[in-house]
């Protein structure tokens, strides 16, 4: 036997080992599939995106939640490159990124936007790794994580953040942010725009610095409130605007607390300067109006009396010689008593009837004599500047004159060593919303301008109020009268005045197109027809009194106490064949019929009937349109007989 022959026994020894080295190997494959589908099985099962691509962008690989989440099957995969599923608006920036990861790159953070099959965009952030062989790339893995819900989330809330602040830089309310020292964080446009600050000014500024000075004690206090206790706190305060003005502002503020301390205060203001003005408006027209109660009574009295005790002067100087002296005496209680009528006047300016008895008027001169006659004998002197055009206004030339002779009354008090006051007059056009207390149209200005001692700011609030006055002397009224009367008329009155640095009154009346009347000039007493007059008024002097003074121009008359007897004497009158050829009654009695019932049950009687309506209250409405009421004039207490003649005569027919 060869060397070289395996014996049988060796031979069946070696297939044996290869027998076994095979079954070996069999069972080392076995474990290895079982291991490579056990690694398939937990790919599939991640809830993450996972992918496996060649160099060329070809898919390998994709698991469960890649197929579940994109939509596309196994075999749509087959004609699909990666590039095919990525958002056009991210294709340039991946191109660049999978080159970056074919040169052997890592990226470990990377977001993109992939296409589902059903077109929507579906949002993964994750990292992609390259497998080389001998420096050359296999394939690249990437493993991602579906963003989509969350990073809707985040812009959602970017977005509601944006709109959060949008609201409240839109906002008309006033709104700031504040820190615990006080210093601003964030104010709205309507804060800025309220006070005048720009945002680089309220990077230095605090809220103190804006707080008037009288109001910082207040303030401070409630500051330290709302930063101790996390409970809405009301604020009312005033601000003082960039260019100084003072600006009330109410609303509410709230701080923000974390770990127990002061992190920020939300304040919401509203401008409630114009409010707390009209407010203020409304406080003085209620106590002008409870004067007005006691003012009225007292003027209608006192009217009375005066009307007998001017009526008896008149009467007497008709039958005085000029010469004598007794007629001076006349002619100086008269005087007195027109100076006392004047006081009535303007008690009856508080009355709640102070409803002016106006007429189409151009004021100029009425200014210059009112104004003159006050200052005559004084150290001041009026300055005058009128507008050539000047609008004509609807006023109570009167009451105007009272303003007018109140106002150079205070502004030369202001002067004791003399000096100017300046009074311009122009036509002005408000705009509207240009004054909140005021409608928009033509109006004439009137300026009252004094070079004196001024007004301090604890006083110039209450100047317009009844009996406040800072001088020793006076009664306070003047003013307050002035107030009432531009009022009455429809204006405004404002002050504006710094102390040492004199005063400017500013009246704003309503101009009218209508044509102003020029005067008539009547000398002496006025010759008339004698007429049949029927007097009716519950005062027993007026009476005797407009008696005697019918009777001096040879009327005949006849009294009546009330409206009633009135309409009695009038009827039997007219039934006998002598009617009255005209009635004076009595706006008010007390108790009894008065001139406004009286009229009207007189002209259901008679349509023919003529009334003249009297009373002591001269700003009454009656007064004021006396002919919607049925009468054909007024007759305004206290009054001279030449007063009465004209009134006759323009009435009844001169026969």
């Amino acid at each position: 036997m060869s060397a070289n022959i395996t014996a049988p026994e060796d031979l069946l020894l070696k297939i044996k080992e290869l027998e076994e080295e095979k079954l070996g190997l069999i069972n080392k494959n076995a474990q290895l599939s079982e291991a490579l589908d056990l690694y398939s099985l937990v790919i599939d099962s991640a809830s993450d995106l996972i992918h496996s691509v060649t160099p060329e962008g070809t898919f390998i690989y994709t698991n469960q939640a890649w197929r579940d989440t994109l939509g596309y099957s196994e075999e749509e995969l087959r004609h699909l490159s990666l590039m095919d599923i990525v958002d056009t608006r991210c294709k340039g920036k991946c191109a660049l990124i999978f080159k970056d990861l074919m040169k052997g790159e890592k990226i470990d953070r990377n977001t993109t936007t992939f296409l589902a099959r059903n077109g929507d965009s579906v949002i993964v952030e994750g990292r992609c790794t390259t497998h080389f062989d001998n420096g050359k790339p296999l394939f690249m893995t990437g493993i991602f994580r579906d963003m989509t819900d969350q990073t809707r989330s985040e812009l959602a809330l970017l977005e509601s953040e944006k709109r959060y602040k949008d609201l409240f830089e839109n906002s008309s309310d006033i709104i700031q942010i504040v820190k615990p020292d006080g210093h601003f964080l964030y104010v709205n446009r309507a804060w800025r725009e309220t006070f005048g600050y720009n945002e680089e000014d309220i990077s230095t500024l605090s809220i103190f610095d804006l707080i008037a000075t009288d109001c910082q004690d207040h303030c401070k206090t409630t500051f330290q409130a709302v930063i101790s206790d996390p409970k809405l706190h009301y604020i009312d305060t005033v601000f003082t605007s960039k260019d100084g003005r003072q600006i009330i502002i109410e609303g509410n503020a709230i701080c923000k607390f974390e770990d127990g301390k002061p992190v920020s205060t939300q304040c919401i203001f509203n401008d409630v300067t114009n409010k707390k003005k009209m407010e203020e408006e409304l406080i003085k027209t209620q106590k002008l109006e409870s004067l007005g109660v006691l003012a009225g009574g007292i003027a209608h009295d006192f009217n009375n009396l005066l009307t007998a005790i001017l009526g008896n002067i008149s009467l007497a100087k008709m039958y005085t010689n000029p010469l004598d002296s007794i007629a001076g005496y006349l002619d100086k209680t008269e005087k007195a008593s027109i100076r006392a009528q004047g006081l009535t006047k303007q008690l009856l300016t508080f009355s709640r009837g102070g409803t002016p008895v106006k007429t189409v008027t151009t004021i100029t001169e009425m200014i210059k004599d009112a104004t003159s006659f006050v200052l005559r004998g004084s150290k001041v002197r009026c300055d005058y500047h009128f507008a050539e055009d000047l609008w004509a206004i609807e006023a109570d030339e009167g009451q105007l004159s009272q303003v007018s002779q109140n106002l150079v009354i205070n502004a030369s008090q202001a002067m004791p060593d003399g000096g100017t006051i300046t009074i311009k007059a122009t036509n002005k056009t408000l705009a509207p919303d240009e004054l909140s207390s005021l409608p928009p149209g033509n109006y004439i200005e009137l300026l009252f301008q004094d070079t004196g001692t001024g007004i301090s700011k604890e006083h110039i609030t209450r100047i317009f109020d009844p009996y406040f006055s800072s001088k020793s002397t006076g009664s306070g009224l003047g003013l307050a009268i002035s107030y009432s009367i531009i009022k009455n008329h429809k204006g405004l009155i404002t002050v504006r005045s710094e102390p040492g640095q004199g005063t400017v009154f500013s009246i704003l009346l309503p101009a009218t197109l209508k044509q102003a009347r020029q005067p008539e000039k009547q000398e002496g007493l006025q010759k008339i027809a004698p007429k049949k007059i029927l007097i009716m008024d519950d005062d027993k002097a007026v009476r005797e009194i407009m008696a005697a003074m019918l009777t001096a121009i040879e009327c005949s008359v006849e009294q009546a106490g009330d409206g009633k007897e009135a309409i009695a004497l009038y009827l039997q009158a007219k039934k006998e064949g002598a009617p009255f050829d005209l009635a004076i009654m009595d706006l008010t009695i007390p108790g009894g019929m008065g001139g406004r019932e009286a009229i009207a049950a007189l002209l259901a009687l008679d349509s023919t009937a003529k009334a003249v309506v009297s009373s002591g209250y001269a700003n009454d409405p009656i007064m004021a349109n006396y002919r919607e009421f049925g009468f054909c004039g007024i007759l305004s207490k206290p009054f001279r007989i030449d007063e009465l003649t004209k009134l006759i005569a323009t009435i009844l027919p001169h026969n």
